[in-house]
């Protein structure tokens, strides 16, 4: 099985091995890449799990103290913290699912990098543009997680061809490898 990810193609300059990406059957085998599946676990654990255990406390504490003035005050610092640790893993499966939906069963073409910057705490941004179905130029970034992109590279874009300015993503910015 050979896995494609954004590092290991994004310095080739044939233009046959960009006929690979341009000729994989739908729909392709993705798979979280193996550094990514440990943050991604360790995040929706943390949040899950900080929202359980204050959940748990503000219980043990209301079946101790039940009309007590404090415990509505506590209930109310408490409520953001339990519904973050609810709603962000809650945005972060859907991003991804979004993200998995565009590799596995998404339009693929090859763009090209026209800028890279440094954004907030030290990330790389890439800038890139690309040609969709109907040949409108369409430029957008994403954050680089590989680092390994500079201006001119060749870049694979996955992308929705019903709405392909706002549905698409490079496979520079996603957590998922293409496999075959």
């Amino acid at each position: 099985m050979t896995v494609f990810s954004s590092a290991s193609y994004s310095k080739s300059g044939h233009l046959a091995e960009w006929d690979i990406w341009l000729g994989l059957p739908r729909p392709r085998l993705v798979r979280m890449q193996k550094g990514q599946r440990f943050w991604v676990a360790l995040i929706f654990g943390a949040m899950i799990a900080v929202s359980t255990i204050l959940l748990g406390a503000l219980l043990t504490e209301w079946e101790s103290h039940p009309t007590k003035r404090t415990m509505t005050t506590d209930i109310w610092t408490a409520v953001p913290f339990i519904a973050m640790g609810i709603f962000l893993p809650l945005l972060m499966h859907i991003s991804l699912k979004s993200d998995r939906r565009l590799l596995r069963s998404g339009e693929v073409t090859i763009g090209r990098v026209t800028g890279v910057r440094i954004g907030r705490k030290r990330s790389r941004i890439v800038t890139y543009e690309f040609l969709d179905c109907s040949g409108r130029l369409i430029t957008t970034s994403c954050p680089d997680n590989t680092r390994s992109f500079s201006e001119g590279m060749a870049i694979p874009v996955f992308f929705n061809s019903e709405k392909p300015e706002s549905d698409q993503i490079a496979l520079c910015g996603t957590p998922y490898e293409v496999a075959i």
